[in-house]
């Protein structure tokens, strides 16, 4: 294994990838994370500066109302009501789990200072809660700005949807030591079966933030989530501030239907889209439903779903596009969002083109979904035409070398020799049955599976 990559297995689908290995990195300046036992109702302390604000119980605690004000410039602010939004979070399934309930994440920026309340709906003190004060200090590449990979033309005859411009994990200054701070198990993603639902939320946080303050804010949001409630990484798999740029949320390979940890029983199969800040009463700014929309037209497409479609997610039927309020009694995405949900649909269906056309997707269905499974590893660029990984086969297309399939031990072996940027190339026709075996032909070579042996053999170049 080389220094600058890591190896990573899919044990549920056999399929092998390189993701970037976690780079080298110097701890953010001023970086700080403390708790302060919230014993009684009330508490106010003076601390070392901090930025973000939580609090936590332990789970299973009756309904909470938490409040809290900070203490900057020497002044207090007025108290603000802390969201409680429980069902952002794991599946109570997964071995990740919840392991402390508690608030969203609230940026208050330069405090010095804390007032924290917490009490239950029937009004009694909060056994064991604690406030969570974090500091993610400042990294020099938080004023960069990313570079941009070019306007993105909604054309309808461009399918899938190309992934809009990210700033990733390593650009906003993710320090991947973190994930294994719960567990050598949470260092390794998680994935799911596919993806067929999108999830929008707000983190019920404030609209008045800065553009330099954004990836700070996504590194304390970020530690919230693993030392303080326990989770495995962050919890939503993108987020969108509100200047328009998308974030890389959790670990895994933003192409990939990565487990997360954002609407706790749908988190299989779908992705949770975060917009920064509280749209409850504020509407989010146009940049940012585009962005938004453009994240969600790229997912969507590449795993051939319709923004229009409904589906079945753990015994409900909910749409594509759904709040995340479409599952629970939930402020969460606000009303002011969540009412732009029909409009991000007909956006996201604009974006797309609206039906979908491409070889692959031809190709699929004429061999039939119920055989192929649905997709693991949706339709994406390779170095030599396009391909998307299906449960059971993987299937690739180029003008060179039309569309076609690999299967069982064949596609076992042409994974790892490097799929789509193989030395073979592409293949060529699908395989089929020979005197003693199977054969499959690729542009320059064959695989060919010799029967009474039970091996598949590598033949490059011309072969009769």
């Amino acid at each position: 294994m080389g220094k600058t990559s890591r190896l990573l297995t899919l044990a549920a689908t056999g399929l092998s990838l390189v993701l970037p290995a976690p780079p080298p990195q110097s701890l953010p300046a001023q970086p700080s994370y403390q708790e302060l036992a919230l014993d009684g109702p009330s508490i106010q302390a003076e601390t070392k500066p901090f930025s973000m604000v939580g609090i936590t119980w332990p789970e299973g605690t009756q309904p909470v109302s938490a409040n809290v004000r900070v203490q900057r410039d020497g002044s207090w602010t007025d108290w603000q009501p802390l969201q409680v939004e429980d069902d952002h979070g794991p599946d109570p399934s997964t071995p990740e789990g919840i392991q402390r309930a508690g608030t969203d994440p609230l940026w208050v920026g330069d405090a010095t200072g804390v007032q924290a309340s917490a009490v239950t709906s029937s009004g009694t003190t909060v056994s064991d809660a604690k406030v969570i004060l974090i500091q993610p200090g400042v990294l020099a590449t938080d004023a960069d700005e990313p570079q941009a990979s070019g306007v993105i033309q909604p054309e309808a005859s461009r399918a899938p949807y190309p992934m809009p411009s990210m700033v990733s994990r390593k650009r906003w200054g993710a320090d991947e030591r973190l994930r294994s701070h719960n567990g050598a198990a949470c260092a390794r993603p998680k994935y799911t079966t596919t993806v067929q639902a999108a999830f929008v939320h707000h983190t019920a946080d404030r609209n008045d933030y800065t553009r330099t303050q954004v990836p700070a804010m996504v590194r304390a949001m970020y530690t919230y989530h693993v030392k303080s409630r326990g989770w495995c990484d962050l919890g939503y798999n993108f987020l969108v501030d509100r200047f328009g740029r998308a974030f890389e949320g959790r670990y895994g390979g933003a192409q990939l239907p990565v487990l997360g940890a954002h609407t706790g029983s749908y988190n299989a199969n779908s992705f949770g889209v975060a917009l920064i800040g509280n749209f409850e009463n504020a509407a989010p700014p146009p940049a940012m439903l585009e962005t938004t929309a453009r994240v969600i037209a790229w997912k969507l497409d590449a795993n051939y779903r319709s923004p229009h479609a409904t589906i079945m997610l753990d015994g409900s039927r909910l749409h594509t596009v759904s709040g995340h309020r479409d599952t629970k009694a939930t402020a969460c995405p606000g009303q002011q969002l969540y009412s732009k949900l029909g409009w991000l649909k007909q956006r996201i269906n604009t974006l797309i083109g609206g039906s979908v056309s491409t070889p692959l997707y031809r190709y699929a269905r004429g061999i039939g979904f119920r055989y192929l499974g649905q997709p693991f590893w949706g339709e994406h660029r390779t170095r030599t035409g396009w391909a998307t990984y299906f449960a059971t086969r993987d299937v690739f297309s180029s003008v060179a070398s039309g569309t076609h399939s690999t299967v069982g031990v064949f596609r076992t072996r042409y994974r790892r020799l490097g799929a789509g940027s193989a030395r073979l190339g592409l293949p060529v026709t699908d395989l089929y049955a020979v005197k003693g075996g199977l054969k499959q032909k690729f542009q320059r070579g064959w695989l060919i599976y010799n029967q009474p042996q039970g091996k598949v053999y590598v033949q490059y170049g011309r072969a009769s």
